[in-house]
């Protein structure tokens, strides 16, 4: 078994193929069992075979196989027996034999293979994807993006779980969906952030042009909301309320989380202490009246907590201590007077 699928990954890196290994090809599409170059384009390429055989119709598949004939210099009756005998499942095996072995995409034919999903996770840290369109998207930690390898039709439609800032590429003949469990946001060109973690909850922050956000409650009722620029809106499933608000800190908040450096000036240090805590996922705990304190200075998203910290001590005198008996830490010491 194993060395069939060797020898069938030799084939596919083969620019042409030999007669030999043409006879042989072709004695191994039309056994029953394709199962070894299955195996071997799941892993190549990422890609569901099955969603791929569900995109294939039989004229689709008899385009593409009219081109595989060309390709390897056999009878066309041969191939349309072939297809007559195991139908869509030899034309799915053979496209991708086709795809590996000399990079042809059917991109300038009149032949269309619906594109495979693919996936991204960002785990233990933030990943930033570049979509078809050209649309820049920054995936934060324990999320999940899904997107088709080209986007077809009349949208571009994605579907998050966890939290993403988009910065859409203009195209108003396709809106950009963003498919979401609980609400969906479609926007023409703009930039927002998307937190739709299975918690109930979602929320869209607007950063710059305009997002419509729309969810269907308990009593299959559409509920729509237009958002701009420093707005945004909340979804809770739990009281089934879509929630519409001015936000100019968290449009700026987002804007400088994506561009990778929070920035400050003359800004109160509880509210950067608040921003630290909010991004880190950590107590920060301010010791003595700092209330007419503030700070000039800078920390890149980058920076651990404790060097982030340590700046704005720093500023105060103050010193940063971890918390012995509980989560978080201690901003100590210090004094702007």
């Amino acid at each position: 078994m194993k060395d069939k699928q060797d020898y069938l990954k030799y084939l596919l890196a083969q620019k042409k193929l030999t007669s030999e290994e043409e006879e042989w090809l072709l004695n191994y599409l039309n056994d029953h069992d394709i199962s070894d170059i299955q195996k071997i384009a799941a892993e190549d390429f990422e890609t569901d075979i099955t969603y791929m055989k569900k995109s294939l119709d039989r004229k689709q598949s008899e385009e593409i196989l009219e081109k595989i004939h060309s390709r390897i210099y056999v009878p066309a009756p041969t191939f349309l027996q072939v297809l007559r005998l195991h139908q869509l499942k030899i034309a799915v095996a053979a496209l991708i034999i086709i795809i590996a072995g000399v990079g042809y995409w059917f991109m300038n034919s009149s032949v269309l293979l619906a594109p495979a999903n693919k996936e991204i996770v960002a785990t233990g840290k933030r990943k930033t994807v570049k979509l078809p369109d050209g649309s820049l998207i920054t995936l934060e930690q324990n999320s999940k993006l899904t997107y088709p390898q080209r986007f077809t039709g009349n949208t571009r439609e994605v579907h998050l779980t966890g939290e993403a800032y988009f910065e859409v590429k203009p195209n108003h003949e396709k809106p950009f969906i963003v498919q979401t469990p609980y609400i969906v946001a479609t926007v023409l060109g703009t930039s927002f952030n998307v937190e739709a973690y299975p918690n109930g909850v979602a929320r869209v922050v607007v950063t710059t042009g305009r997002v419509k956000v729309e969810t269907v409650n308990a009593s299959n009722e559409l509920q729509a909301v237009i958002i701009n620029a420093n707005q945004s809106v909340a979804y809770n499933i739990t009281i089934n309320e879509i929630e519409k608000r001015n936000a100019p800190e968290d449009a700026v908040y987002y804007k400088q989380r994506r561009n990778g450096k929070f920035s400050y000036a003359g800004v109160p240090v509880a509210k950067v202490v608040q921003e630290m805590e909010r991004y880190y996922h950590t107590p920060v705990t301010i010791e003595g009246d700092m209330s007419g304190c503030v700070f000039y200075g800078y920390f890149q998203v980058n920076d651990n907590v404790e060097r982030a910290l340590s700046l704005v001590a720093l500023s105060l005198n103050a010193t940063v201590k971890k918390k012995s008996t509980s989560k978080g830490y201690l901003i100590t010491g210090g004094s702007c007077r």
